[in-house]
């Protein structure tokens, strides 16, 4: 092997490391650093994988024949959009997200990058970021108002946190394979610290629920895995849940806090523009720029405008793709969900967990098509896929 090639095998573990680590730290503080470290991190240990091996890595067949198949389905799609401009861009913009996140499926890949230091300093890296951000919050941002301006809103820091709730249970998976299993209840009571102070229910929600079901699928595996196949299929109803709740509980709906309102109404208004086009959709990132006042426009007190984007994955697969994007989500759902729980019975609970936490998010509150929320859901997966690999399990009773 040539001098470059044992240079990039030795220190291609530490780049993924460090890779997890600002993840795990400036990534609790600032969201939009995730599709740097996902995408560029997974162009550059491909990259050091072929050259040391002498062969490009291949991507796991089922994720990279889904995210082909979903570009070919959008680009069809493309032809009939209401807003051909703005789905082109958009579906340029998916072709740089999908492909290089798929790299990261390929076990060889993995095998490269797996490291046996991931296993003692991850751990507490997501600590620290936990911790930082926690103090950072109960404190009212002082870093965020040195930096942005007194008017600075905590805000900015949802999404950091976000992330980092999902990215938690990897790292959970770590703690508990070392046998120091106590430290995983320490990390768990750290989350709570800037969940406490979030103002992102959903982080919050998706927190308390992942928990929830990874102790569940500790006790029944089985059963909670086959509860959760339940969820994408219920995803596909709930437009029509959310109209029925806006018509029939209007005044209940008013009870909600602001944001929740917000998606309500953004849900109602938005089903309806499924009926008109339920088979082939308005087109990729049309959702923008629907009209929103009929039938209920009117009623509103939060949607004033048509909305940047959905707040629900299921909706706006349907909206903007119709029954072929609806069709994808679940079987991305199913997917993912279904290598999760291959996972045995360490890993399996967590990953179940994360699966959850990334749900959760995902049907209440970023853009689907958010580069750096595709960054997350394959980072979660790439450090959880790490932990089959040999050099981490080597690693088991360091220290």
């Amino acid at each position: 092997m040539t001098a470059d090639r044992i240079f990039l095998a030795r220190h291609l573990p530490s780049f993924c490391l460090a890779v997890f680590i600002a993840a795990a730290t400036v990534g609790a503080f600032t969201g939009g650093i995730w599709a740097s470290l996902g995408i560029g991190g997974a162009l550059v240990m491909f990259a050091a994988t072929w050259r040391v091996d002498d062969r490009p890595p291949m991507p796991d067949r089922n994720f990279l024949s889904l995210a082909l198949s979903l570009l070919t389905v959008t680009a069809a799609l493309n032809l009939r959009s209401s807003q051909p401009e703005a789905s082109w861009t958009m579906w340029g913009q998916l072709v740089t997200i999908f492909l290089p996140l798929s790299l990261l499926t390929g076990i060889d890949l993995q095998k490269r990058a797996a490291s046996a230091q991931l296993m003692p300093v991850l751990p507490i890296a997501a600590a620290l970021g936990v911790l930082a951000l926690g103090l950072e919050l109960v404190l009212q941002g002082p870093i965020l108002k040195l930096i942005r301006g007194p008017g600075a809103g905590l805000y900015q820091y949802d999404r950091g946190f976000s992330y980092l709730v999902v990215l938690a249970f990897p790292v959970m998976a770590l703690i508990w394979n070392s046998k120091r299993r106590w430290s995983v209840v320490f990390l768990i009571a750290l989350l709570f610290l800037p969940a406490s102070y979030t103002a992102s229910r959903a982080a919050k929600l998706a927190l308390v629920l992942a928990l929830l079901t990874s102790g569940a699928a500790f006790m029944l595996p089985v059963l909670t895995r086959r509860a959760l196949m339940a969820l994408p299929f219920a995803a596909a109803l709930w437009p029509f849940a959310a109209q029925k709740l806006f018509l029939a509980h209007h005044d209940w709906v008013g009870r909600l806090p602001p944001s929740w309102q917000n998606r309500v109404e953004i849900w109602d208004y938005l089903s309806y523009r499924i009926l008109e086009r339920p088979f082939f959709g308005w087109g990729l990132n049309a959702s923008r720029s629907l009209p929103f006042t009929e039938p209920h426009g009117a009623l509103y007190h939060y949607v004033l405008g048509a909305e940047p984007h959905p707040h629900n994955a299921a909706i706006q697969l349907w909206v903007e793709l119709g029954l072929p994007g609806l069709a994808f989500g679940i079987v991305f759902a199913l997917l993912t969900l279904s290598r999760a729980g291959r996972l045995g019975s360490v890993l399996g609970p967590f990953a179940l967990g994360a699966w959850v936490a990334a749900y959760c998010l995902a049907m209440i509150s970023y853009n689907l098509w958010s580069d750096s929320l595709w960054a997350m859901f394959a980072l979660t997966g790439f450090a959880f896929a790490l932990q089959q690999k040999p050099a981490i399990f080597a690693a088991q009773n360091y220290g």
